[in-house]
C-alpha cells in the first residue's frame, strides 16, 4: 500500500525531474545559495577571510567553515584568501552532498525507493551544511521524505531547526526551493 501512494504523490511533480538522490550532485544553485547565506553578512555573497567567534568556543572563516570533519581547523585571528574560501566551500558541499547520497543509498538498500528533484537534493544539500549530517537525518521532515510525501517534507522544512533569527527566512528560501 505504501508504494502505491508513494506512487501517487510522486505523480504531483515531473516525473522526468526525478531521480535517485545518490546520482546527484550540487547545481550553481547550490554554491550561490551557500556563498550568499553564508558569506560575509555586511557583503552578501563573500566570503569571511578573517576567522570570528559564532557561539560558545565556535569559530568560523569563509563561507560558513567551522572546524569539525573538513579540513582546516578554524582558529582565532586565522586569516585565507578568497581562492582558499571556495576551496573549502567546495570540500565543503561536497562532504555534505557525500552524507545525503549515504542516506538514499541506505534507504535502496532497504527496499525503500524515493526519487528527488535536483532542487530537493540541493537543500538537502544545504541543510546538511547547515546543520550536519546526523541531524538532518534524524529530522521529521526526512521521515515524510522518506515516506514519499514531498509536500509536507517541504512544508516541515519552514520551521526546521531555527537557531538564529536569519534561519527564518533562509528555511522559507530552501522551503520555496525544495518544493518548486
Amino acid at each position: 500500500m505504501k508504494h502505491i501512494i508513494r506512487k501517487i504523490l510522486r505523480e504531483e511533480f515531473n516525473k522526468t525531474n526525478l531521480k535517485k538522490g545518490y546520482e546527484l550532485k550540487g547545481s550553481q544553485w547550490l554554491f550561490d545559495f551557500i556563498r550568499y547565506e553564508e558569506g560575509n553578512p555586511k557583503q552578501k555573497g563573500k566570503p569571511v577571510l578573517t576567522s570570528y567567534k559564532i557561539s560558545g568556543d565556535k569559530w568560523t572563516i569563509g563561507y560558513g567553515h567551522t572546524t569539525g570533519d573538513v579540513e582546516p581547523k578554524v582558529t582565532p585571528n586565522m586569516t585565507i584568501t578568497k581562492e582558499e574560501a571556495e576551496k573549502i566551500l567546495s570540500n565543503d558541499l561536497t562532504y555534505s552532498a557525500n552524507c545525503v547520497r549515504r542516506i538514499f543509498k541506505e534507504w535502496e538498500s532497504k527496499g525503500i525507493d524515493v526519487l528527488i528533484t535536483q532542487n530537493m537534493f540541493d537543500v538537502l544539500t544545504s541543510l546538511v551544511f547547515n546543520s550536519g549530517c546526523d541531524t538532518v537525518r534524524k529530522s521529521s521532515f526526512i521521515q515524510q521524505l522518506k515516506d514519499g510525501d514531498y509536500s509536507t517534507a517541504g512544508e516541515k522544512i519552514k520551521g526546521w531547526n531555527i537557531s538564529y533569527p536569519g534561519h527564518v527566512d533562509r528555511r522559507e528560501k530552501e522551503s520555496q526551493h525544495f518544493l518548486s
